[in-house]
């Protein structure tokens, strides 16, 4: 008795001095509650606030019912993560740039509201669901798949500032978490279409559907952004991640992603990777032509339905013979079905350089259609560009110079959206404007209307834009997307009834009027051509809408010479 007498004592002398070293551990933590985290933690044997975590706090929260009233419980709590916050505080790191360190992944819970980073603590300081701060690590999940979860979680919470977004993109990440563990799915950057649509079509309450859209491309773009070496084996690739020339990239309608998931039959996935691989890296083409060639191969692919034990290598030309025949049968003009047609060829060329196969199993001469030259007949007709210029007052500023720039120069709508601050310039008495051409990626100068010049500078004043800035510019200071410019246009020109509301806006009908213009005014076919930086007179001449024009004109002349009154005169004439 004796015996167990003194081990007693020793046990409360032991547990008064834990107790008065976390009293004193916790000096600095002004909170009237502390009192019971502090007799929580000697139940527990806890020698210091650091070893105050997740799983404690779910013990704690247990325990408070039999140590306290039931309407003190969140004054408790707060206190237990106030405690927890003020040991965190004391291990942050600081790199070099003066942000907190991220922290290494572990096979344990991250609680938010206990993360190393103060600013992502203060994010969930008002959270009410606590629950869904608790990141659980330590599941019986592929390791892969956890780090993948661990790094999409943090580059939401470092790059989502607004609150809704971050909330759906934590909603969305929890619930992707859910499906790859319920689905056995061990990376996120190679999942299967079947399983994109199977996710996308889940019966939760957690997330609307139409949220749930979006998640998977986040997830995969956060995972493909933040890797140290560019993930090849990915199956969508994002632009922004490359380091690609800037003349090879059109700003104004910018390709944002690759994707190659709609490619099933794997080998032969893996096969336009590699293409589209050489395409980046050491073509100099543009990226929106390796998209399109990547569109038309995809197609290709798809359509040529092979076993998995097969793939492209293996293709006979008897197969290629059906494929085209089909194609061919297809209403598709000839000038797309022979840019698919090359586009094709182009890979199976790529195929026979790296010795996948020996020869290429068609003839793309053979199956070129004969295309035949047509006139573009897309001239704006004059009281449709009237009435708009009369209503412009009633268009926003920036569409309605943006317009000017088509209506008086006939500009492409890329090289107006991408125009930058130093390109206007006086030269003698003249105005002059220098446009890069996405299309041909070369500069060119032209002469524009003074009105234009001047109206352009007060904008450029007004609005504060710099030599290398964007004349035109998106919320975040890039080049005006040429989509949402065609978009505003078609709004505002059915909110102002132009021609009763039957105008339909196409931007490139401005580049067909101005050279139809020059063409009736007497200008040479080669000064249109420069002008409009045409590499080819046939171009320009299918920009020319000179047939109504010259048609009418000689018109003129005939009944002016067949008329009854000129007939007189002539009889007139002759009989004096």
């Amino acid at each position: 008795m004796a015996v167990l007498a003194l081990k007693q004592v020793e046990t409360q002398q032991d547990a008064s001095i834990l107790q008065a070293r976390l009293q004193k551990e916790t000096s600095e933590v002004k909170n009237p509650y502390k009192g019971k985290v502090i007799e929580f933690m000697v139940s527990e044997d806890m020698e210091t606030i650091a070893d105050l975590d997740y799983p404690a706090r779910v013990r704690f929260e247990k325990w408070l019912p039999d140590h306290t009233d039931s309407a003190e419980y969140r004054h408790y709590l707060v206190s237990f993560d106030r405690i927890k916050q003020y040991s965190v505080s004391k291990e942050i790191h600081i790199a070099a740039d003066g942000k907190p360190v991220r922290p290494n992944y572990e096979n344990t819970i991250l609680f938010l509201l206990y993360h190393p980073n103060p600013d992502i603590r203060a994010m969930f300081r008002k959270a009410t669901k606590k629950h869904e701060l608790a990141w659980d690590f330590t599941r019986a999940v592929p390791e892969k798949l956890k780090r993948q979860i661990f790094d999409i979680l943090h580059y939401a919470l470092e790059n989502d500032t607004a609150f809704e977004t971050r909330r759906k993109h934590l909603l969305g990440l929890r619930e992707l978490y859910d499906f790859c563990a319920d689905e056995k799915i061990d990376d996120i950057e190679q999942m299967e279409l079947a399983q994109e649509q199977q996710f996308k079509g889940l019966d939760s309450e957690r997330l609307k559907p139409c949220n749930r859209v979006g998640i998977i491309s986040f997830c995969r773009k956060a995972l493909f952004m933040q890797t140290e070496k560019i993930n090849w084996n990915a199956h969508v690739w994002y632009m922004e991640r490359f380091q690609i020339q800037p003349e090879r990239l059109d700003a104004a309608s910018p390709v944002s992603s690759i994707s190659f998931t709609e490619v099933t039959h794997k080998k032969n996935r893996e096969l336009l990777k590699k293409y589209i691989r050489y395409g980046l890296g050491i073509t100099n083409l543009s990226v929106s032509v390796i998209r399109g060639e990547h569109s038309a191969i995809r197609n290709f692919l798809n359509d040529i339905c092979q076993d998995e034990n097969e793939d492209v290598c293996s293709v006979t030309p008897a197969q290629m013979d059906d494929y085209f025949k089909k194609q061919r049968q297809r209403s598709v003009q000839a000038e797309t079905y022979n840019k698919n047609v090359m586009c094709i060829q182009h890979f199976f060329n790529f195929l026979k350089v790296r010795q996948y196969i020996e020869r290429i199993p068609f003839d793309a001469e053979c199956c070129l259609k004969k295309i035949i030259p047509r006139h573009l007949d897309r001239s704006v007709a004059q009281e449709a560009a009237d009435e708009i210029l009369e209503k412009l007052c009633c268009f926003p500023e920036t569409i309605r110079i943006m317009y000017l720039h088509l209506w008086g120069v006939g500009l492409r709508i890329s090289e107006v959206c991408t125009l930058k601050g130093n390109a206007y310039y006086i030269q003698g008495k003249d105005a002059w404007i220098q446009v890069y051409q996405i299309k041909m990626r070369t500069y060119k100068r032209i002469p524009i209307p003074d009105a234009l010049y001047k109206l352009t500078k007060v904008y450029l004043k007004k609005h504060g834009i710099k030599a290398d800035d964007y004349v035109f510019q998106n919320a975040k200071g890039g080049a005006y997307c040429k989509s949402t410019f065609r978009y505003n246009m078609l709004k505002y020109c059915e909110l102002n009834n132009i021609q009763n509301g039957g105008y339909v806006f196409k931007s490139h009908d401005y580049r067909h009027t101005i050279a139809t213009y020059f063409y009736d005014t007497g200008v040479s076919l080669q000064s249109i051509r420069d002008y409009l930086g045409h590499d080819y007179e046939e171009m320009t001449e299918q920009y020319i809408d000179y047939m109504p024009k010259k048609i009418e004109k000689a018109s003129e002349e005939y009944f002016s010479r067949h008329s009854l009154a000129a007939c007189m005169k002539r009889g007139e004439k002759t009989d004096g």
